[in-house]
């Protein structure tokens, strides 16, 4: 194949309507991210009690910059080949050997600047683990194949490598701590996941390269990842500068604490947001400029994103007494005001993780990033003036920050297909009210019962309670969106295209 021909079937949908395609992409992709995370979050109760809060913090204080670095060797190149209307051969080569030999040059950088980042943390132990962070991204080479089966809106077959990937991952990081290698046990299993994750894309995808690093490709795939990319650095940057700070002036232990709080908190938001996401991008970049047909398609999947994230968070906030030390244990109850503080700073960031799918379907990635600068000034100033009254003063600041700034945000990002952002949150104010009725009823209940929020029944007849009241009310005045939610199951789709 001459490296500037298209890649045949790989680069389309499957047969059939766009919306059956996309509601199947989006159960497979629910699923595997549900699977993913729901390992993940079994293992992490498993190493809350292995492992001392101490640990969890020097790791997330190494995956600020880890993190960071590596989105220069990515360049946004992989949302540039989704956003393709096809996809070139030599376009995917360039991005394969970009990543490839990035990682091998990220991680020698690590280890160049690992006695730094001890430094400037104050622990030696981040002189090897630093470099060893690096491992999970060097180890990634399936970023192409993935491109094309999320093009292909093949998430089905991405599911079930993700999910067994994140099984083998966690089993390894889960050892690792039983074994006694501590914060070790926090880099191998995700290295160990990344290398399983790219060999099963290879298999999902029989893609190989055939060429090498193209200047026209470079070229043509910047004119969309270069505003992505700035985008992703200041987004990247802010979101972690909580940690960047707390770590460097509040300590490993505090760090840990809020963490684990905030990483609880973004639970709900990755596996039902990110899912979305993924298959959205590529669907709403395939309605190309039929604005009536993305203003309905974005609306409908906002308030089906809400439906589900938003009692999730208020539940978690509401019964976060019991809730911490029911999995984490008595010592980490230092996270409960945090975790709800964090959990009601979520409710806008559910509207927040779509408007990204809005600015890269329609190209306006320089758009993107001029916005996600201002929101990262803002969200800083928030975080280092709440600094000053620890982590609970960087969780209010937070909360405050995405409340006040998120109707702008919204109102930017819709004018992009016509839509007024207000009429999103008139589809979306039904659900708020009901997530917040049922999350003062819940934390309410205790209280009025005489019972004590810290006993572990307690805690389930919370979260049962809070369920069966949210459908109820969700029956009464939302049946449209239940109806809606209901189609989001796998063989849903198939039962609506017979």
């Amino acid at each position: 194949m001459a490296a500037g021909a298209s890649v045949p079937d790989d680069g389309q949908p499957p047969p059939g309507s766009l919306t059956t395609a996309v509601t199947s992409g989006a159960s497979w992709s629910a699923m595997g991210r549900l699977g993913a995370q729901f390992l993940q979050f079994g293992a992490g109760l498993v190493l809350a009690r292995l492992l001392v809060p101490a640990d969890f913090g020097l790791l997330a204080s190494v995956y600020v910059i880890t993190g960071f670095a590596v989105l220069f060797f990515d360049m946004g190149l992989t949302g540039a080949l989704v956003h393709q209307r096809v996809m070139r051969q030599a376009d995917l080569d360039t991005v394969f050997w970009v990543n490839g030999i990035g990682g091998l040059v990220f991680v020698g950088l690590l280890a160049a600047i690992g006695p730094l980042v001890a430094d400037f943390y104050g622990d030696e132990r981040l002189t090897y683990l630093t470099p060893l962070a690096g491992l999970s991204f060097a180890l990634f080479l399936g970023v192409s194949h993935s491109a094309l089966l999320q093009k292909s809106l093949r998430f089905k077959q991405l599911a079930l490598a993700e999910t067994l990937a994140a099984v083998v991952g966690n089993v390894v990081t889960v050892v690792g701590a039983v074994v006694g290698l501590g914060p070790l046990a926090l880099v191998a299993g995700p290295a160990v996941q990344s290398l399983v994750l790219t060999v099963l894309l290879c298999v999902a995808a029989p893609w190989r390269p055939r060429g090498f690093i193209r200047r026209e490709s470079v070229r043509r795939l910047w004119a969309f990842s270069g505003g992505q990319l700035g985008f992703t650095v200041v987004n990247f940057f802010g979101r972690n500068s909580d940690n960047l700070l707390i770590g460097r002036f509040l300590g490993a232990a505090p760090l840990g604490y809020y963490n684990r709080a905030y990483n609880l908190m973004l639970l709900p938001l990755q596996q039902i947001s990110q899912v979305m996401g993924r298959v959205m991008f590529p669907a709403l970049s395939a309605m190309g400029d039929d604005r009536p047909r993305l203003q309905r398609a974005y609306r409908r999947t906002v308030t089906l994103i809400t439906a589900i994230t938003m009692p999730v968070l208020v539940g978690m906030s509401a019964v976060a007494d019991g809730l911490v030390p029911l999995l984490w244990g008595d010592q980490w109850t230092t996270s409960i005001p945090l975790l709800q503080l964090l959990c009601l700073a979520g409710l806008p960031q559910c509207l927040a993780s779509t408007e990204g799918w809005l600015y890269q379907s329609q190209g306006r990635t320089v758009t993107m990033f001029k916005m996600g600068a201002a929101s990262t000034a803002v969200w800083v100033a928030a975080i280092v003036i709440g600094l000053q009254w620890g982590t609970v003063g960087v969780a209010v600041g937070i909360l405050v920050t995405t409340w006040a700034y998120q109707p702008f945000a919204m109102h930017v990002a819709c004018a992009l297909i016509g839509l007024k952002g207000r009429r999103v949150l008139f589809d979306i104010a039904p659900t708020v009210l009901i997530s917040l009725v049922m999350g003062a009823v819940v934390w309410a209940a205790p209280a009025l019962l005489g019972l004590s929020r810290q006993e572990p029944l307690v805690v389930v007849g919370q979260v049962l309670v809070g369920t069966v009241l949210y459908a109820g009310l969700m029956l009464l005045f939302r049946r449209d969106v239940l109806r809606d939610l209901k189609s989001l199951r796998p063989g849903a789709s198939r039962a609506a295209a017979a």
